[in-house]
C-alpha cells in the first residue's frame, strides 16, 4: 500500500488508476486530485475496517499447505509495495516520407470505398456492428477526401 503523503507525488492519471484499482469510486472522471486523494483514502479506510481479523475464517489445515501460504502472502507484500505502472509511450515515428505510396487519386479512393462497403455487408449478414461502425467511418473519410481531391483539381 502506498504511503498517504505518497499520494500527493502522484499525477491525476496515475491516481485515477489506483482509485480504479480498489473498484468502489465512482464518477472519477469529473474528480480533482485532492477529490482523488481523498476518495482513496475513504476506500482504503473502508478496505480496512471491512476485514476485521476477528471476522476472517480460516480454511481447514489440511486443505491450505504451508507453501500456498507463503505464495499468497508474497503476492499481497508484492501487490502493496509495487508503485503503479506508467502509461506506455508510444511508438515515435520516424522522420521522413514513407517510401513506395504511390498518388492518391479519385478512382482509387472510389475502389477502396467499393471493396469497403463490400465488406461492410458481409459484417452485416454476420452481424458484427462494431465492425460495421468502424467501415462506416473510414468509408465516410474517403468520401471527404474524394471531395477534397475533385475540388482541388478543378
Amino acid at each position: 500500500m502506498t504511503d498517504e503523503k505518497a499520494l500527493e507525488e502522484y499525477t491525476v492519471a496515475e491516481l485515477k488508476e489506483i482509485a480504479r484499482g480498489t473498484g468502489k469510486i465512482e464518477g472519477l472522471s469529473a474528480m480533482k486530485k485532492a477529490d482523488l486523494i481523498s476518495a482513496i483514502r475513504a476506500a482504503r479506510d473502508e478496505i480496512v475496517e471491512d476485514v476485521a481479523p476477528e471476522t476472517v475464517e480460516t480454511a481447514p489445515e489440511e486443505k491450505l499447505s504451508e507453501e500456498s501460504v507463503k505464495e499468497s502472502e508474497e503476492t499481497v507484500e508484492e501487490k502493496e509495495t509495487a508503485p503503479p505502472e506508467p502509461a506506455k509511450e508510444k511508438p515515435r515515428k520516424k522522420a521522413g516520407k514513407t517510401p513506395g505510396k504511390s498518388p492518391v487519386t479519385v478512382s482509387s479512393l472510389k475502389e477502396k470505398m467499393g471493396m469497403l462497403k463490400q465488406k461492410k455487408e458481409e459484417l452485416k449478414k454476420k452481424g458484427d456492428r462494431m465492425g460495421i461502425n468502424r467501415l462506416r467511418r473510414r468509408i465516410n473519410r474517403l468520401k471527404k477526401r474524394t471531395r477534397i481531391l475533385a475540388r482541388a483539381a478543378s
